[in-house]
């Protein structure tokens, strides 16, 4: 339960920067206690270098550099192409920051903590919205889904005939 005065938030290690956060509405994918996070009214992103799978060009601070504060609006599926299990951490709003040497040396790249207690007096900061998400362009090279009146339609433009023309046979 949140003590008064406290500002409970969830710290992640993350090898992804700022650019990719606010393209992702947030930062992604967290094995969290959902117990735990409900309590939490912020994330806190702190930079890691050491990761096998991040890109070098999305850093946005130096190791352990604590660097963003998210308004936590909630936690939904990862976005796709990213473990289902975990949890994307969603911003409604974001302040950068930048306290370096700020990981305490956890194994698990996920604690909770107040964030006075950590340094950061959330008066202080000036939180953004974060920018309206884009839906994902589809991949030109990956069949999309369609209904038999789409397929038809598509095939009529095709071929020169009417839709009423095409007969789509289905086996299964």
């Amino acid at each position: 339960m949140k003590t008064i005065g406290k500002h409970m938030a969830i710290f992640v290690l993350t090898g992804r920067g700022i650019e990719t956060m606010l393209a992702e509405g947030g930062s992604q994918a967290w094995a969290i206690d959902a117990n735990r996070a409900k309590d939490c009214e912020y994330v806190v992103c702190i930079q890691n270098h050491k990761q096998d799978y991040f890109d070098p060009r999305q850093l946005s601070a130096p190791h352990h550099t604590a660097f963003l504060v998210g308004k936590l609006a909630g936690t939904t599926a990862p976005d796709p192409g990213n473990d289902r299990t975990r949890k994307k951490l969603v911003f409604s709003e974001y302040a950068e920051i930048d306290l370096a040497d700020k990981w305490p040396g956890h194994r698990n790249p996920v604690f909770y903590g107040d964030l006075e207690e950590f340094g950061i007096d959330v008066t202080t900061l000036h939180f953004q919205p974060m920018p309206v998400q884009q839906p994902a362009a589809p991949d030109a090279d990956k069949p999309q889904s369609l209904t038999i009146a789409q397929a038809k339609a598509g095939l009529a433009l095709s071929f020169g005939v009417m839709p009423s023309d095409i007969e789509i046979v289905i086996r299964g």
